[in-house]
Formats: structure tokens, sequence, C-alpha cells
């Protein structure tokens, strides 16, 4: 039994390529190898993986929750396509408890079948389980699979890792009306990790439309906001923004930050620090803003 389980689809390939290659003369220290004994070899192993697979499957129907939950693991980390349609039950709400449906989506989501996509969306959709619903979206994003239609309802989910993971993801993708529904939490949401999400989000979109929408980022209460509502902009490369970003190292929140934007989008440096005292940082400052004057007709677009 536990050399049984050693055996993993990958293994028995290996084994019947070097089979192959022992018979076609290929492999000189095999010469003197018996080809029954290879062949019969061959047949041992398939026999006790495909004698673990069955008995894997038999424990998915055992009264005992945490041996079902043990063996779906099992079935999903040896790689085997064979395994979805043995696991694809638990992703049935009905029928199966929470932890099960998270193991089933777990294991799912590492065979990376499409098959899964439907019943991930289901429980992504309805599952009243956060845990289940998060086990659920990250398989569909390991599966490829997901998609605005999956992302877009999650925004209004009252559960904070749902609702961010889903802001998030919709920064990933080429969908238009992510860009208004990232905005519209950017400049409401009152969770500061849900905003900086949101501001990494425009940025992967590039819609220079929402430039304005992250200038009024800069003047956040979060830190981090300001940082990556800076880095947005930057992502849009909107100079149109910079008199804003200037504007916010003079508060010097995140200021190495908003520093390192200004230089990139002016390719100019002022001489600002954030490590220097109030006096240093406002005349670099003042520097910027007399850079901008003279610039501002070529780069105000």
């Amino acid at each position: 039994m536990v050399a049984a389980q050693r055996y993993r689809p990958r293994c028995m390939l290996t084994l019947r390529l070097l089979l192959i290659a022992c018979i076609a003369g290929g492999c000189a220290w095999c010469e003197d190898l018996d080809e029954a004994k290879i062949l019969a070899a061959a047949r041992v192993a398939d026999d006790l993986y495909q004698r673990h697979f069955e008995e894997l499957a038999a424990i998915l129907q055992s009264a005992d929750e945490g041996r079902r939950i043990e063996a779906i693991g099992d079935l999903g980390r040896l790689d085997d396509p064979m395994a979805v349609a043995q696991l694809l039950p638990f992703l049935d709400a009905g029928n199966h408890s929470a932890a099960e449906l998270v193991a089933g989506c777990h294991a799912l989501g590492h065979l990376a079948n499409t098959a899964a996509v439907p019943g991930l969306r289901v429980l992504l959709s309805n599952h009243g389980d956060a845990e289940v619903r998060i086990a659920a979206l990250n398989a569909l994003d390991v599966i490829k699979a997901t998609a605005s239609r999956d992302y877009m309802p999650k925004t209004k989910d009252v559960d904070p890792p749902i609702n961010g993971s889903a802001l998030t993801n919709l920064g990933t993708i080429a969908h238009a009306p992510a860009a208004d529904t990232l905005a519209r939490a950017l400049i409401h949401d009152s969770r500061p990790l849900v905003r900086q999400m949101c501001a990494i989000g425009l940025g992967r979109i590039g819609d220079k439309t929402q430039g304005p929408n992250l200038q009024d980022a800069l003047s956040d209460a979060d830190t981090g906001v300001r940082r990556y509502a800076a880095e947005a902009l930057v992502k849009l490369n909107y100079t149109a923004s910079v008199p804003y970003l200037l504007m916010a190292l003079e508060g010097n929140i995140a200021g190495q930050h908003i520093d390192r934007c200004v230089r990139i989008l002016t390719g100019q440096d002022f001489g600002f620090d954030y490590r220097d005292n109030e006096l240093k940082r406002r005349d670099a400052v003042e520097r910027g803003f007399k850079w901008w004057t003279d610039h501002a007709a070529e780069l105000a677009r």
C-alpha cells in the first residue's frame, strides 16, 4: 500500500518511456534485462496505481467526513484527469458540507479542468459561506476561467476577502465597465485595503479617463492608497497629474513613492527627499512647480 501511494500518472509515463527506450535498444545499462520482465514490472506498477486510485474513490463514500476530505485532497494531487469525475460531486452544496466543498474547490482547481467551471461558478454566486466562495474564486482563477461575470457581482459581496479579490481581479481583465466599478469603490469604500486594490486595478486597466479619480485619491487618508494611486497614474502615463503629485508631496505622506512617480513622469529630479526637514522639502516642491509652469502646455493633455 505504501508503495502504491507513491505512484503518480507522470511516474507511469516515465516508466513507459523508459520501457520503449529499452526495447528500442537505446538504453545501454538495461541491455541484459528481459523484455518480458520489464513489461511485467510496468503492469505491476500500473496495477498498484489503479488500486490506489480505486481505494481513494471508495473512501469518498465513507461515513467519516475527515476521511472523505483527505481522499479529496489526495485525488486532486494525483494530477490525473480521471479524478475529475470523482471530484465534481463535491461541488454540490445540496449534498456536502462547507468543508467538503472547500476541499473539492481546492482539488479541482489544482487539476485545472474546465469541467469544474460551472459548479465553481454556482458556489461563487450562491453559497452563503465566505470560505466556500473564496475557494471557488481561487479555483476559477487557477483554471484560468475567470471572466467579468464572475467578478462583477462579487464587488458587492459583504465579505471583504471576496469583495477585495473581485475588485482587484477586475483590474486584470479587459472589461470596460470594471473601471467605473473600481473608481466608485476607490471614492466611496470605507476600507483602506479595498481602496488600495481599486487604485492598483485602475492602473492595470489603463483607462486614462480615470486619471482625475486617481488624482483625487492622492489626498486619501490612507498612505497606501496615495502610493498606489500615484503609481497607477504612472502606468497611465497621465502627465497632467504632475501638479497634483507635487501637491501630494507637500504633505510627505508616502513621500518616497510619490517622488519616484514624479521623477518617472517628468524625467526630472527636483531634489525631494522625504527624510529632509520641511524647508528643504518645500524648496524641492517649489522647483517642481516652476518646472511644471514651463512645461505645462506640452504635458497637460
